[in-house]
């Protein structure tokens, strides 16, 4: 069963994704849609890691 309390935010967290609104809301959107493409790239980097490291352990 899956921890509810996973898909909160940490304080740090919050206190970052804070930090990159007052980032964005100076950005023209040419600039928002990079920082999403970028931020996009890098979780699904995160999800291939932690797919390969799951099947690593199960194997």
């Amino acid at each position: 069963m899956i921890n509810q309390n996973a898909f909160e935010l940490s304080m740090e967290q919050q206190f970052q994704l804070h930090c990159l609104q007052q980032e964005f809301q100076s950005l023209d959107r040419d600039g928002v849609v990079e920082q999403l493409l970028d931020a996009m790239q890098q979780i699904m980097g995160r999800d291939n890691l932690i797919r390969d490291l799951m099947k690593k352990s199960l194997s």
